[in-house]
């Protein structure tokens, strides 16, 4: 095991200093695709910080699953799949706060897309102060994306995720729909009128 942890940091490590010394050219040249380079740069040793924390086990501070549905039809959503979720409305689509004491919540976003084809949702997840955001459709990560780019249409979601707003204030500020308020059959009939 601990040659397997030497391997990772080693590799993290490497494409660290990959990226110093990509940060360090573009210093020098003043280009747009040179900062936008290192940028992305930057961006993918972040998502590799959140990855490398949850190899080493450290449990989600929290996490949401971000939508195009309505907070009804996903929180309905959630009902089905039996994942504990707090619901609400964002500019564009919704958004659930799950719960990670006792989950994982990339298992919940595999499991609501897989058991809802078709539905493509982001999961954002702060592990260790480091935030990561992914696609998943049919029970698969797609690809990442940056936290801030998708968190910039739900504010009152980011101050949450970073802690500065907690659980209560959230629900404080917008009408939320708890997964655990609904029974399954309340929920098919829901989404059967949506629908």
């Amino acid at each position: 095991m601990k040659d397997e942890f030497d391997d990772i940091f080693g590799e993290y490590e490497k494409e660290f200093e990959d990226g110093e010394k990509q940060a360090g050219n573009g210093k020098e040249k003043k280009d747009g695709k040179e900062q936008k380079g290192n940028k992305q740069a930057k961006e993918d040793e972040f998502g590799d910080l959140s990855e490398l924390s949850k190899m080493m086990g450290v449990k989600p501070k929290n996490a949401a699953i971000i939508s195009g549905l309505d907070k009804i039809s996903l929180c309905s959503i959630c009902t089905l799949c039996e994942i504990t979720a707090d619901c609400f409305d964002g500019n564009h689509g919704s958004f659930a706060v799950l719960d990670v004491k006792d989950r994982d919540p990339e298992e919940d976003a595999r499991i609501l897309t897989q058991t809802f084809r078709g539905l493509e949702a982001v999961l954002i997840v702060n592990r260790d102060q480091n935030l990561s955001a992914k696609v998943y459709k049919e029970g698969k990560e797609q690809e990442k994306l940056a936290p801030p780019l998708i968190l910039f249409e739900f504010p009152t979601l980011k101050n949450y995720l970073v802690g500065i707003a907690n659980l209560s204030e959230l629900k404080g500020e917008g009408t939320s729909v708890n997964s655990l308020s609904l029974t399954k059959e309340e929920a098919l009939t829901l989404l059967k009128q949506i629908f």
